[in-house]
């Protein structure tokens, strides 16, 4: 039996249509982690902040933050976590605002007397990353 002209039609747009939706690479597929971890400092007040940022690996800490978040303190430690984070590798800048004057997760910044500490990290799954008291250094 022969396909009428309408019907060959239909069948290759469908199939050209199919393989265009296939091929294309949607961005919002790509895989995502998330970083979380316990802040840990001695003598740090209840209610002070500790903000954090990722930026490209090898980059200062005065880039733009791709990824950022904050968490605030109780008892001595402060937990963390941010999601969506894409695969690549980082450096992690982060500082406790021992005095509570930044403002803005992705734009603050330390100063005199806040505590400080960066570390490289590669994310390439659901990472923890605790940052115990002596990973902090004065600013």
């Amino acid at each position: 039996m022969r396909m009428k002209l309408p019907s060959k039609i239909c069948l290759l747009t469908s199939l050209f249509l199919s393989f265009a939706l296939l091929s294309c690479k949607d961005e919002t597929n790509e895989l995502s982690y998330s970083l979380s971890g316990t802040v840990s400092k001695n003598d740090v007040n209840d209610g002070i902040r500790v903000y954090f940022k990722l930026v490209l690996e090898g980059t200062s800490s005065t880039e733009n933050a791709l990824y950022a978040t904050d968490a605030t303190f109780s008892a001595g430690q402060a937990i963390y976590s941010e999601t969506g984070i894409k695969n690549r590798s980082y450096t992690l800048y982060a500082f406790i605002d021992m005095n509570g004057n930044a403002s803005g997760t992705d734009s603050a910044s330390p100063d005199t007397g806040d505590f400080v500490t960066e570390i490289n990290v590669n994310i390439d799954s659901n990472k923890t990353i605790d940052l115990p008291d002596n990973y902090w250094v004065v600013y």
